[in-house]
């Protein structure tokens, strides 16, 4: 009887054990294990790193790991399934091997081999210091203009890193181009630490990593910048009329003495230049007419460019400038206050525009009192019209503050005054009658 249930237990095992073998085989043959590496590196993250200490050095970012799991993991792989640490929990100053452990998030894979299995890695002390900055301007001021120190805010930066680096640190600078600036220049410009020979120091943190500069550029006494009016003198063949003006250069820097550049207004004109009968384009090299001891900077001549177009329709009209935008407090003097605003379109619209219809204004809105050269506009003309130009296409903008003086105002008492008429009639009024 035990012989028997042996036999029949035996048998059992024996079909439980084919049965497990054959399973195995059929879903080895399915789902197969195989072994390979990640398609790519996995990054390194340091972990449990003391407090007051910091990576100074690091050998590598990532590594390579070759692992083993079954088709239908490898078909739903990604690198975001895997993490790759280095534990540096008491961990002191020094350089140091750390052990690279990696994790699968699927049970199912297994870690056949991570590459290079250590971390090379130097800690260093936290530092930090404070450091006032400097800043540089790289290249110079145009002809006729000079740079004032420039003003950093804040003016001074935290720079915290390694201790060595830290050390290392002589200086910290902004560097700015001026790039031909006529006015104040205000710029975000990046931080940069620099060791006792200027080389940049890398490694190390900056707060704030960027600060504004502001350098402020201004005009040398005995120049000044003054656009260029040309005078035409003649008339265009009938059938034609100047449709453009060009001068160039449009503006020029002017030197001499202070007290007679004072007396030229924000332009000055060229010799007048004859346009009589043309009928085509008139280009010519134009004199400009200075006071004496005074001269051009940079002279490399004017040229003036006068386009004589068949009549389509044009018009020129005169218009005193209109400073729009301006703040309270200022005052502004636009020089020359006129402008010449060549127009073109059909003759029906240009006969019928007035001046009026023509607005011309220089926008002031984000001035500060001070010395403009503006370009002039005309926001809004008829439809069907064209601002074909406007001459001259700088205008000088004169801005200043209002000076505002207390006035005494004096009013005058009235005093009435009787005639001798009035006084007799008044006492007559005023005497009673006697009873009688």
């Amino acid at each position: 009887m035990i012989r028997a249930l042996i036999s029949q237990l035996n048998s059992l095992v024996m079909a439980l054990l084919f049965a497990i073998i054959i399973w195995a085989v059929a879903t080895s043959e399915q789902n197969p294990i195989r072994d390979g590496y990640l398609p790519d590196p996995l990054p390194i993250e340091i972990t449990h790193l003391s407090p007051g200490m910091v990576v100074m050095e690091k050998k590598i970012e990532t590594v390579r790991v070759k692992i083993r799991a079954p088709q239908i993991s490898w078909d739903q792989i990604t690198t975001t399934s895997f993490r790759a640490t280095a534990n540096l929990q008491n961990i002191g100053v020094g350089s140091h091997q750390i052990p690279i452990q990696v994790q699968a998030s699927d049970p199912r894979v297994s870690i056949v081999s991570v590459e290079p299995p250590t971390l090379g890695i130097r800690l260093e002390p936290l530092s930090s210091r404070e450091l006032g900055l400097r800043a540089e301007v790289l290249d110079a001021a145009p002809v006729g203009y000079v740079y004032r120190n420039p003003v950093l805010t804040p003016s001074q930066v935290t720079v915290s890193g390694p201790a060595p680096l830290v050390e290392q640190i002589a200086e910290v600078s902004v560097d700015l181009y001026l790039r031909g600036a006529k006015s104040t220049v205000e710029r975000e410009v990046a931080v940069v630490p620099r060791d006792q020979q200027g080389n940049i120091v890398q490694g190390v943190v900056i707060t704030p990593s960027v600060v504004l500069v502001k350098v402020p550029v201004e005009q040398r006494v005995g120049y000044k910048d003054v656009s260029i009016r040309a005078v035409l003198k003649g008339t265009v063949a009938p059938g034609y009329w100047i449709s453009n003006i060009i001068i160039a250069p449009s503006a020029v820097t002017i030197a001499g003495n202070p007290d007679i550049l004072a007396k030229i207004p924000g332009f000055i004109e060229t010799l007048p230049i004859d346009v009589t009968s043309a009928t085509t384009e008139v280009t010519k090299r134009a004199t400009v007419a200075l006071p004496e001891g005074v001269s051009i900077l940079n002279n490399e001549g004017v040229t003036v460019q006068v386009s004589v177009t068949p009549i389509l329709g044009g018009q020129t009209i005169r218009r005193k400038v209109t400073v729009q935008g301006l703040r309270r407090g200022l005052v502004a003097t636009v020089s020359p206050d006129t402008v010449e605003v060549i127009l073109s379109g059909p003759l029906p619209s240009l006969q019928s525009i007035s001046a009026e219809d023509v607005q011309v204004f220089v926008d002031a809105s984000t001035l500060a009192a001070g010395v403009y050269q503006l370009k002039p506009r005309v926001p809004v003309i008829p439809d069907a019209l064209k601002v074909q130009s406007i001459v001259p296409e700088t205008l000088q903008v004169v801005i200043a503050e209002v000076s505002l003086s207390p006035t005494l105002t004096l009013t005058p008492t009235l005093t009435p005054t009787l005639t001798l008429t009035q006084t007799l009639t008044l006492t007559q009024t005023l005497t009673p009658t006697p009873p009688r």
